[in-house]
């Protein structure tokens, strides 16, 4: 699942973005601090990623863990975003925190919620690199 949702962000594909999305999403944080259904996600990422790529703009994000717990269909993570974005020469980092809820359905995992926030700006590339990588599940076994 964090595979394609990079993949997909980084394409600005909307629709496989979505993909790894359970319908029934709730999505809440963000810059915005507010609570979306998964049509209100859907219109604003479509948004995003189509005035994104008018401007030429790169995004690429990656994802680092602080807590994974999984039990037969549904999992809990959390950890720590970084989001690089450009235009041009020009290049931003970001990062924030991230909690999501997904299910396993019919053999594929999706986010069910999806909560992330930049904490007032106070998440840092150290504890980015703190966090563990995405492969490295027995680090939570």
């Amino acid at each position: 699942m964090w595979h394609a949702f990079r993949r997909a962000y980084g394409a600005l594909d909307t629709e496989a973005f979505l993909d790894v999305h359970s319908p029934d999403l709730i999505r809440a944080g963000g810059p915005a601090k507010q609570v979306q259904s998964y049509n209100e996600y859907a219109m604003q990422t479509a948004q995003w990623f189509t005035d994104s790529a008018e401007r030429g703009d790169g995004l690429a994000i990656e994802f680092r863990f602080t807590e994974r717990i999984a039990a037969g269909e549904a999992a809990s993570e959390r950890g720590v975003f970084r989001i690089t974005a450009s235009r041009g020469d020009a290049r931003k980092v970001f990062h924030g925190r991230f909690h999501t809820f997904s299910r396993r359905v019919e053999g594929r995992w999706r986010i069910v919620v999806d909560y992330d926030s930049d904490e007032a700006g106070t998440v840092t590339a150290e504890a980015f690199r703190a966090a563990v990588p995405v492969d490295d599940v027995a680090a939570f076994a």
